[in-house]
């Protein structure tokens, strides 16, 4: 039973690298007493409605996103260039299209009558968009205390930082000031989409920042960053209200291991260093783009490789050697307990997982926001970023050679995941939310503040 007087709305865009460490955040609150009330598409209804103590709601029109479909639902989408256009594109039709239907989803939660004199406060996937208007004072809003959850590169706009998307390094306040200017003139035509779908909320507050990136990063009560601090630029500008959390592990999808799981990965037949290669957990991900170029770089190398292929399918005429195993699904945390080098897209779940774990890398990938997470991969000393979205087998083989030669990754790995046991995030959001529902709602034990 919950013990809590504060109840817990939370949402997430329906896509499994934004669901997943808020499930198990969700896990860990219902467990400390705290109602829970999950927000997202209806494909993760089961997974939500098996936590005990969490109500699941369902998104609709285009909140609810099947991610596994987007190029079918928006055939315009396969065509474009694998690079930071992409990423432009999809901001505006997948995550701020949704805004109008996530809106109406979670204030039809917030102005339910049982939760009328409840101390609501709502912890958002920072894309959710359905927050913005009652954030920025729309008056047809219940305003409740919101905190935000970064489950991507963190995206605010720095003097001490290149452009969100471009994958640099820091080149100077000036310079970065003239890129970031330059990037703002880039996103004009979503900026300027973003504000044209917020007209009908008559907003009082302006929209802070001058790119969609900073409204998502600025707009929220507190953002919790899902890292350490290790894994981002320093910045001397950095907002306040902005703090790192580590990151939330556990809650992958569990599937029944491979026949070989034991023999191969457990038992480590042959004992050589366990090599792991995902495509990431987004639809059509191309083999060939990544693992392909990883199994015939490990073909003649000392190691054991296992292919977690998640949505890419294995190739008719692959003939895999004897020294790798495919499958679609095994969860992180049962294998990462005996893998020695991650190679990977550059999934910001995953990058996390691997550093928490304690495991080097090697990231390749430039679409979506990939840029950034490989190039901050790289920044930690724990990683070798291929910089490309395809790279060749010697580059995967050159890769793996110097990540097992060199002691320095290994090092680098352990000293994050010292950091990351060092993080209580759990704990940390507790104390955001606590922190919130005293300062919004008062002492009083059923005073609610704010209009519906």
């Amino acid at each position: 039973m919950p013990t809590s007087d504060i109840h817990i709305v939370m949402a997430a865009v329906p896509a499994y690298g934004h669901v997943r460490p808020m499930r198990s955040l969700a896990s860990s609150l219902t467990e400390r007493g705290y109602p829970v009330t999950f927000i997202t598409g209806r494909s993760f209804r089961r997974s939500l409605e098996a936590i005990k103590g969490v109500e699941f709601i369902e998104l609709h029109g285009k909140a609810d996103i099947d991610v596994a479909r987007l190029n079918e639902l928006f055939p315009e989408r396969s065509k474009l260039p694998k690079n930071g256009m992409g990423f432009l594109w999809d901001l505006e039709h997948v995550f701020f299209a949704a805004l109008p239907d996530q809106h109406e989803a979670l204030q039809h939660v917030l102005k339910r009558t049982d939760l009328a004199h409840k101390k609501v406060v709502v912890l958002a996937d920072a894309t959710f968009g359905g927050t913005i208007p009652m954030l920025l004072d729309s008056p047809d809003t219940r305003r409740v205390p919101v905190v935000g959850l970064g489950n991507f590169p963190l995206a605010v706009t720095s003097k001490d930082t290149a452009p969100f998307g471009m994958g640099l390094p820091s080149q100077g306040p000036e310079k970065n000031m003239e890129l970031n200017a330059q990037v703002t003139q880039m996103m004009g035509g979503v900026q300027a989409f973003v504000k044209r779908v917020l007209e009908p909320y008559q907003c009082t507050k302006p929209v802070p920042g001058t790119q969609p990136l900073d409204l998502w990063c600025n707009v929220q009560d507190i953002y919790c960053q899902l890292c350490v601090p290790a894994l981002e630029p320093p910045r001397s500008d950095l907002p306040k209200h902005i703090r790192f959390l580590g990151t939330l592990l556990g809650a992958n999808d569990k599937k029944p291991p491979p026949e070989w799981f034991d023999s191969f990965v457990v038992n480590g037949e042959t004992n050589t260093p366990l090599v792991m290669v995902t495509s990431g957990t987004l639809p059509d991900m191309d083999p060939h783009e990544l693992i392909i170029p990883t199994v015939d770089a490990c073909r003649d190398l000392p190691v054991r490789l296992v292919i977690c292929a998640v949505h890419a399918s294995r190739p008719a005429d692959l003939v895999l050697p004897d020294n790798a195993r495919w499958a679609e699904w095994i969860s992180f945390e049962d294998l990462f307990k005996y893998t020695d080098i991650v190679v990977s897209n550059g999934g910001y779940g995953g990058i996390n997982q691997a550093f928490a774990s304690g495991i080097p890398m090697i990231v390749a990938g430039m679409t979506e926001d990939k840029a950034e997470t490989t190039a901050r991969a790289e920044m930690t000393g724990a990683a070798i970023n291929l910089k490309c979205q395809t790279p060749t087998s010697e580059q995967v083989r050159e890769a793996l050679e110097k990540v097992l030669k060199d002691g320095m990754y290994k090092q680098k790995a352990l000293d994050l995941k010292t950091a990351y046991a060092e993080c209580d995030a759990v704990g940390s959001f507790v104390q955001a939310i606590d922190e919130m529902a005293k300062k919004f709602y008062g002492v009083a034990d059923g005073q609610v503040n704010g209009h519906a």
